[in-house]
Order: structure tokens, then C-alpha cells, then sequence
């Protein structure tokens, strides 16, 4: 496995939004998820087609909660991520969403989804009203969801991430999950 270090943490609490991973960040290497070298332990968290969010409740009993790190609009600066959801100017604002997945009040997953403005002048607007309700209920629970492709990366050493582009009612939503390494207890 490639040696990746970096300082993030996950966070104990919304004070510590700045310890959260962006998806737009320099220090993660993406790759395609096939033909990717991950060791065996993260493999079935990382190659999972489905909803997380189910994973998670099941794992945790339905002791699972999403905390809210950070909401807020943004532009991104690296033009390689813009291309992932088409052409879009650089001045295109973006959603913002952070989040610490928590199982039986463990931190298990951080995660950081974007949406383009034009995205939320579709019913994926109720995104914006989610407050602690887990994204991947909302986008699971549409049949017409498609997910485009799954790249990884590692982070904190001996830890990985995933993220996806999907489709919903025609408009892209890329969501990142950045695994830590207490998921890999029980």
C-alpha cells in the first residue's frame, strides 16, 4: 500500500469542522475503484454498490446518526473535479454537506457530498433541508438513482475513502466517504 499521511482526524464535535476531509483536496490521489489495489480489510466497504446509510444501520443496530459538521455554498477551485459533473464555470457555486456518520455513537464515517446550484432546481432541493437525516435514505429511496463509477483514495495512513458520482432526476450529486478505522471493529 502507498504511505499517505496527512493530519486529519475525525471530529468529536462541530468545532472541529476543519479536521473534515474535502472531496476537492490535493492530498487525496482518486482512482478508479477497479483495477485499484486496496488491501483486504477495506475491500467490501469500499466496492459496496448500495446504500451506506442501510450498511450502517445495520451495523450499528439502528443506533446510527448523521452529525452535521458544515452546510454551505462554495465554489471549487480545481477544474479537474468541476469536469466530473460536466461543463461547468469556474464561478458555479456548489452545496456544500460534511458530515461524521456515527454508529452506537462511534465516528465511523466522515463525509462531504456537493451538489451544483443546478442540480437543486430539481426535487433534489430537499437535500438542503436534511439536517441530521442521512443523504443515502434520500437518494436510495429513488429508483432512478445511478451511480456513474467509484474511485478510491487513502487517507490517515491505513485508511480509504470512496467517492461516487450519481444521478438523480437527471443532475449529478458526488458524495465522498471516508471510512475510519473504527468500522473495522466488532
Amino acid at each position: 500500500m502507498t504511505p499517505f499521511n496527512n493530519s486529519i482526524s475525525a471530529p468529536s464535535s462541530a468545532r472541529e469542522a476543519g479536521q473534515m476531509p474535502d472531496i476537492s483536496s490535493s492530498q487525496f490521489s482518486w482512482k478508479k475503484a477497479e483495477g485499484c489495489s486496496v488491501p483486504d480489510e477495506w475491500k467490501d466497504w469500499l466496492e459496496d454498490p448500495g446504500s451506506l446509510t442501510q450498511i450502517l444501520m445495520r451495523k450499528s443496530n439502528n443506533q446510527f446518526e448523521v452529525e452535521v459538521i458544515d452546510e454551505r455554498w462554495l465554489t471549487i477551485e480545481c477544474a479537474e473535479l468541476r469536469k466530473e459533473f460536466g461543463p461547468v464555470a469556474p464561478e458555479q457555486k456548489f452545496w456544500s454537506r460534511k458530515v461524521v456518520l456515527r454508529g452506537r455513537g462511534i465516528p465511523w464515517v466522515m463525509a462531504h457530498t456537493l451538489l451544483p446550484a443546478h442540480s437543486l432546481e430539481s426535487p433534489l432541493r430537499e437535500v438542503m433541508k436534511l439536517d441530521s437525516k442521512p443523504l443515502g435514505a434520500y437518494l436510495f429511496g429513488h429508483s432512478e438513482l445511478v451511480r456513474t463509477g467509484m474511485d478510491v483514495t487513502p487517507f490517515l495512513d491505513e485508511c480509504w475513502g470512496r467517492r461516487s458520482l450519481f444521478f438523480l432526476f437527471g443532475k449529478p450529486v458526488m458524495v465522498a466517504e471516508f471510512f475510519l478505522p473504527e468500522i473495522l471493529l466488532d
